[in-house]
């Protein structure tokens, strides 16, 4: 009789461990889940607007446009391609950019190209000024 009353109450035990194991558990894990939402910064808005994508796309390539074309005659030509094809491409994608620029030439000899670039939508509005020499 004893040690029918020593294993129930061992067995009692266990059971209280195990379901106290359990409500801790439960608890800590829905304490995360209703603490973590406020720890995370959303920040996939910014991925999916595409402006800031084109927009430094465009700005890489008309570094790229100055720093390949050699002489002010190809680079004006070349800088003026690449406009209307920046342009273009922007207002398929119902963006408004303005690629403006001036250059610096002594003889046939780039010195350098100032910049000012726009791009304008509906969710963004993007602006930069550089120079590449």
């Amino acid at each position: 009789m004893a040690y029918h009353m020593h294993n129930l109450l061992n067995s009692k035990k266990a059971q209280f461990f195990v379901l106290s194991a359990f409500a801790i558990i439960t608890t800590l894990f829905f304490l995360s889940q209703w603490i973590e939402p406020s720890n995370i910064i959303d920040t996939s808005s910014v991925a999916f607007q595409e402006e800031f994508f084109v927009f430094n796309n465009i700005k890489e390539k008309a570094e790229e446009v100055v720093k390949t074309s050699g002489d002010c005659n190809n680079l004006k030509f070349n800088l003026e391609e690449f406009k209307q094809f920046a342009e273009d491409y922007a207002f398929m994608k119902n963006m408004n950019l303005k690629l403006n620029y001036t250059m610096s030439c002594i003889g046939n000899s780039i010195q350098n190209v100032d910049f000012n670039i726009t791009l304008i939508s509906s969710s963004a509005s993007i602006q930069s000024i550089f120079r590449v020499s």
